[in-house]
């Protein structure tokens, strides 16, 4: 992937209230710098980013897991292809409880960076501000659908809600069925939907 990116070829659902006539000057200007991760931990540093006037990381391609630990017990949300994160926020520390945040790139990722310098350039056009916000929404409205799931009984149960929530996400129509093509580990899947051996 090149290393300026056009926001509006790599994700065309965000220019959906957009007139056809800014539609086709905004696909030119709405550009960003891309930054790729290959598979394993990834380790944000505090100067990786700049977060002044920064609407966060849209991620093109691949697979994050956002890992929280409390304790020995570790949670973990997915987040694919469409999803805005800002992976430099932490938890304040005057927190009561103390939490580890940690990120696995599971699928090599491709995220465009929607800095200052493109909040600049899509002032032009709120209607994708908006779009922008609505993801980051989304994803809290997600968060509330995975804490229901998490709170079902049967494991069996919790794992086929997530597994049509991803085929929803990011599963692929076929004439055999939905595909879904994720490496998901047991280890992963677990954390995902709160199981844990018995002790």
């Amino acid at each position: 992937m090149p290393s300026v990116v056009s926001i509006l070829e790599c994700d065309p659902d965000l220019a959906e209230d957009l007139s056809d006539e800014d539609l086709a000057i905004a696909r030119r200007h709405l550009v960003a710098g891309v930054e790729g991760y290959p598979r394993g931990t990834w380790i944000v540093g505090p100067d990786d980013f700049d977060p002044v006037a920064n609407l966060g990381l849209l991620l093109v391609r691949g697979l994050l897991a956002r890992q929280v630990t409390i304790g020995d017990h570790t949670s973990a949300e997915l987040l694919g292809p469409g999803d805005v994160l800002q992976p430099w926020l932490r938890i304040g520390p005057d927190q009561s409880v103390a939490v580890e945040v940690g990120w696995e790139v599971v699928q090599a990722v491709q995220a465009a960076v929607l800095d200052r310098a493109f909040c600049a350039r899509v002032s032009r056009w709120p209607e994708i501000t908006a779009a922008i916000s609505r993801r980051i929404l989304q994803r809290s409205h997600w968060l509330a659908f995975h804490l229901a799931v998490c709170h079902l009984r049967r494991v069996d149960d919790r794992l086929l809600l997530v597994f049509w929530h991803f085929a929803d996400r990011w599963g692929t129509v076929t004439p055999e069925g939905v595909l879904l093509d994720i490496p998901l580990t047991h280890e992963l899947l677990a954390a995902v939907v709160g199981a844990r051996r018995p002790i």
